[in-house]
């Protein structure tokens, strides 16, 4: 383990680093006090990801101790905590000069990955250094569920909608156990990345899903794939907050291809013609409805048991726009395999 000094941060890294790390983490930590945003590249194999990780959390915890040192700073009521050490040596991670800047709390990391396989690689990474920060891998039900019975359900929509029904009864032994867990000294002071949390939840019949959910609250540093940050909608399921958070990209030239297909989809003549038979399906239902004397004018999709109620005028509307929409999609000629894109 060599400790090194940057910028005025004490930095522990694993190894000594070569004159490019050291340069890598100087920028980090530049960025990182100037509030400012980077694009930093270095070679393949120059260990970006461990200067990286080591860089931030060096920062961090200068950053906390910087706090700290204001807070007892106001309690002495003026009067320095160390008489030839003034205020404003510490840094300007929370003082510029003496004066204080907005940040009151330690910021949050959010680190980024394309995929859960490369965040597993990160995480690995991190376990090699000395730094031991409170962790959060935030997931999918599809990688992180542990129930039978909603992972027997055939689409990722459904599994949803299980889960969400146990929840709200409380009828999942996996998520009931969430609240008393989420305090495992086990868990809470462990580095795990999905694959080690879904073993925590096997052992202690624990949902590893809300387990990541609860642990976000308390983390310095949230492990995250891009698209959970960058698509909107993802963003607030998963109560991601940005602000005044510290953000990192890694393997940054995936982002602009991850915006695109966040906010593209893909329409194939199966989707609209699978979506048409939905819909005759439930006229169908509709008008058995009927022929048994039920004068109920709109359809309870109880069979879901979502509580949604569609007027027939309503689903006779949705069923025109979709016999529309296959028409113009018949009317061009899409060459086989490759498909055609237009702009949205």
């Amino acid at each position: 383990m060599t400790s090194l000094t940057l910028k005025g941060v004490t930095v522990n890294f694993p190894f000594v680093p070569y004159e490019c790390q050291k340069d890598y983490m100087s920028k980090v930590i530049e960025c990182l006090q100037e509030k400012a945003n980077g694009v930093l590249e270095s070679p393949t194999g120059t260990g970006k990801t461990l200067c990286l990780l080591c860089a931030t959390l060096a920062w961090r915890e200068r950053f906390k101790d910087t706090i700290s040192a204001r807070k007892i700073t106001e309690r002495l009521k003026g009067e320095e905590m160390f008489a030839n050490t003034p205020l404003s040596s510490w840094g300007t991670a929370a003082t510029d000069g003496d004066t204080p800047t907005y940040y009151t709390d330690v910021p949050k990391i959010i680190y980024a990955s394309r995929t859960h396989s490369q965040l597993a690689q990160v995480i690995k990474e991190l376990k090699n250094t000395s730094y031991k920060p409170k962790v959060c891998v935030l997931g999918s039900r599809e990688q992180l569920c542990i129930n039978p019975e909603v992972m027997k359900q055939q689409s990722n929509h459904l599994k949803v909608h299980s889960c969400r029904a146990k929840v709200s009864t409380r009828s999942c032994v996996y998520y009931n156990n969430v609240e008393e867990k989420s305090t495992d000294k086990e868990l809470v002071n462990s580095v795990l990345d999905v694959e080690d949390l879904v073993k925590f939840g096997n052992k202690q019949r624990v949902c590893p899903y809300y387990l990541s959910r609860s642990l976000k609250q308390q983390a310095d540093i949230v492990f995250t794939p891009y698209n959970y940050l960058l698509d909107p909608k993802s963003r607030r399921a998963h109560n991601i907050e940005l602000n005044g958070a510290v953000v990192i990209f890694d393997e940054a030239h995936n982002v602009e291809k991850t915006c695109e297909e966040s906010t593209s989809f893909d329409l194939t003549p199966y989707d609209v013609a699978s979506a048409i038979t939905a819909v005759d399906r439930l006229l169908a239902e509709q008008a058995k409805e009927a022929s048994h004397g039920d004068t109920v004018s709109d359809f309870n999709m109880e069979s879901l048991n979502s509580g949604l109620k569609l007027e027939l005028a309503t689903i006779a509307k949705i069923k025109q726009i979709l016999l529309d929409l296959e028409t113009v999609i018949d009317s061009y000629d899409v060459p086989n395999e490759v498909g055609i894109t237009k702009p949205g």
